[in-house]
This record gives C-alpha cells, structure tokens and sequence, in this order.
C-alpha cells in the first residue's frame, strides 16, 4: 500500500514537472506583438526627467580645456496625436507644456532656462526623411527654449523602438540607424549594433532591454556614443509606456558647439489620459493652422536690448554680448558662413553715404581686400535704410566674399552686419543675407532699474 502511494507520487510529480516543462517551452515560443495601437487624437500625459554629469570640451588659443557641467531637468506636457504615416507611426502631435523646470550649471556658472508662458504650446513633427521639427505656432522659439525641449527620447518618435513582427521572448533585433538618429538627435548614424531583446513578460508588461554602441555626426562633428535602455509595452493597452535611457557620449569640438564628454539619464513615462484641460479645441485648431514659415525660424533679442530679428534655424549663435553677436551658419553640417552684428552709435549728424561705407569697409579689410561687386541702398520692411556691400578678397589664399550691410532707423539707431564665407559656398550660403536683414527690428531697451534710496542715519 505504501509503496503503491510512493509509485503514485512519483509519477504525479514527473506529470507535473513534464507540464511545467512543456508550458515554459510554449511560453518561450509565443510570439507576443509589441506595436504601438495608435487613436485618432489619443492623449497622453508625458513626463521626463533628464540628468547629465560630465566635461564640455573647449579649444582656447589651440589648447584644449575641460569644464565640469551638469543637467538636471524635469518636462511634463499633455499630448494629442494630429497624424499618423502609411504604416501607422505618429508623425504630427501638439503638446503643452505645463512644468519646464531646469537647471544647467558649466564650471562655476549657472542658469535656469525656462519656456515663455506664451510658447507653451509645441508641436512636433517627423515628415518623411526629415529631421524632427519642434515649433511654437504662436510665434518662434528662442534658441535656448528648443534646446531645453528637444531631449533624447522623443515621445513622438519612441515606437522605433519596437519591433516590426511579433517577437517571443528572448528574441532580438536591430534598431534602425534612422531611429537612433532621431531618438538620440544626430544628424547622421554611420554605424551601429544597438540590439533589442525581449525580456520577459509580466502581468501583461513586457520587459524589453538594448545596448550598443553608435559613431554618428552631430552639428557637423563626429560623435561616439555608448547606448543602453529599458522599455516597457503594455501589451493590454497596446503601447509603450516607459523608457529609460543611459547615453554615455564622446562627442568633438564642433563649428558651433563643445566637445562633450558626458553621461545622460533620460526616463520617459507615458500615461494614457481621457482628457486634458491644456489641450483644449481653440489650442489644437491654432496647431493645426501652423504656417511652414513658423516651423522654420527661430527668434533673438540682442543683450543690449536694442534689436532683435527671426532667423533660419541653419544659424547657431556662438557669441553673444552688447557689442558683438556672432553667429555661423551650419547646411547639412558643413561650416558655411560667419555673420558678425554690431549695434552702432547712433547717427548724430547726417546719414552715411554709400561712397563712405564703401570706403570704411575697404579699409576694414586692409591687405585682404580685392573688389567690390556689388553695391546698393534700399528700404528694409520694417522701414529702415539699408546700405549692401558686396566684397570679394582673398585670406590665406582663399578667395573670400563679404557682404556688408548698414542698417539705420529714422531716430538714428544703427545696426551693422557683416557675413563672411568663401567664393565656391555662395550657391549654398544663397539668399541668408537678406532674410536675416529682413527680419531685423530696432527695439527700445528696457528702463534702468532705479537705485534703492540710501536710508540717512
């Protein structure tokens, strides 16, 4: 009898263990779809933290110098999908912003960039084989304000993450050097062996880990980056729902930026909403009705307060104080030109005449100087008389074209602008002049603050 009970319980325990086996070899077997299942106008509630530590890089009278820096930022926003592509991936959605707080420190210096309450509402784009557009409809960005937006990981863009066909579980794939590209901001991916795995499955999450390492360009450098992330699909509700990146970068000394040397910590949730107070109707059509022209320009007001001009998001201002700003245009991250703006005295006797600005500019350029081309006086749109050179010389046997211009409102305020970029660039560098020129606006700088009256003893 005992024995007949042991013999009994022998063999329950082998079924049993024969039944594990076979379930986890079927589970191991399933394949399981993580696609993103996309609504027409679905909101979700995204919310960022972003830390990096590291070194900027800067060459200063060729040597190289390291200065200690540190991010910390935290971006919350509501998110409606305006569009989706052939294949169902977003490609338009409107957001607004409700919390930007951040804070950027460099060696002993710090500042805390924030959004314009006015330019809250972004929307974000991804046209086909295009770079990912940030924009406010309302009116452009400053420079900084995208900046503090545009961080790795767009929410927009996350379902590159996920594979095309259904995966089981430690199946692997590639992902694209494209979605890497736009995820992680580069221009360009020249190689990559970023892998995806799926982990496993737990109460319908599914756990998906990549790693790998990426060479790319970056605002015309070359960068390498060392890549490792988490992510989770709700397979229930059909979508990612958190992403977690660590980028770790050794990035060159750029045209327009410094070298970085850098480790990054992005954490991404994603929390479908019913509704959303931020988002309303009147917000979204505003989205809608965005013209291409708003998409494209970026805005700047001079430090001294006295002008300001929307500019080609090409430009990238790499000096800036009361008497000089310097900006470079960068096309497909190649240095094309240098343009250097200076606010002048105002005008206290009578204007100056095209012979003499020729003249004055002739003698700016010294040695270098071979011809002028072109020379011409006419009315900016916004009123102002505008004086345009066009000079051609020679630096270190390069053949050079300068466009000046002198720029002077009714009242006298004087404005001075001087591009530079070499003869064989002209096709690219095209009509950049004229549009900046064109946007240029004489401002009022703002009252000095009055001094706190002393307290007499």
């Amino acid at each position: 009898m005992n024995s007949c009970r042991l013999v009994r319980g022998l063999l329950a325990v082998t079924l049993a263990i024969c039944a594990f086996g076979e379930q986890a070899t079927a589970d191991s077997l399933t394949k399981h779809s993580l696609k993103n299942r996309h609504r027409p106008n679905e909101l979700t509630r995204v919310e960022i933290a972003l830390q990096v530590g590291g070194d900027l890089k800067l060459m200063n009278e060729g040597k190289a110098k390291d200065l200690p820096m540190s991010v910390v930022a935290n971006l919350k926003y509501d998110e409606q999908l305006l569009a989706t592509g052939a294949k169902g991936q977003p490609t338009q959605s409107v957001r607004y912003y409700d919390d930007t707080r951040a804070v950027i420190k460099v060696d002993k210096g710090g500042e805390k960039p924030t959004l314009d309450p006015a330019r809250r509402l972004i929307v974000a784009e991804k046209l086909d084989k295009q770079p990912t557009r940030l924009f406010c409809p309302a009116s452009p960005l400053k420079r900084e304000e995208l900046d503090l937006v545009d961080v790795p990981g767009n929410s927009l863009l996350v379902d590159g993450l996920l594979p095309e066909h259904p995966v089981a579980l430690g199946d692997t794939w590639k992902l694209a050097d494209d979605t890497l590209a736009d995820l992680l901001g580069l221009e360009a991916v020249s190689w990559s062996d970023v892998t995806s795995a799926l982990g496993e499955i737990k109460e319908g999450i599914a756990e998906v880990a990549a790693a790998g390492s990426i060479s790319a360009a970056v605002a015309g450098v070359s960068t390498e980056i060392e890549l490792k992330a988490k992510y989770r699909f709700d397979i229930t509700q059909e979508r990612l729902v958190y992403v977690a990146l660590l980028i770790k970068e050794k990035r060159a000394v750029g045209h327009v930026g410094p070298g970085l040397d850098t480790v990054a910590k992005v954490l991404i949730s994603i929390t479908p909403i019913g509704v959303s107070n931020n988002l309303t109707p009147e917000r979204v059509a505003q989205a809608k009705a965005a013209a291409d022209e708003v998409a494209e320009l970026l805005s700047y007001a001079a430090t001294s307060g006295q002008f300001q001009f929307q500019y080609d998001r090409r430009w990238f201002l790499t000096s800036d104080d009361k008497r000089l700003t310097v900006l470079r245009l960068l096309d497909r991250g190649e240095l094309v030109a240098q343009c250097n703006i200076s606010l002048l005295p105002a005008a206290a006797k009578k204007p100056v005449s095209l012979a003499e600005f020729q003249s004055d500019v002739q003698k700016s350029l010294g040695k270098n100087f071979g011809k002028f081309t072109s020379a011409s006086q006419s009315t900016s749109p916004a009123g102002y008389a505008v004086l345009r050179l066009v000079a051609h010389g020679v630096v270190g046997e390069l053949p050079i074209e300068w466009v000046y211009y002198l720029v002077a409102d009714p009242q006298g305020k004087r404005v001075s602008l001087a591009f530079t970029y070499e003869q064989t660039l002209g096709e690219r560098f095209g009509q950049a002049d004229r549009a900046l020129v064109n946007q240029l606006r004489m401002t009022e700088p703002p009252a000095p603050t009055a001094a706190r009256p002393t307290v007499q003893q």
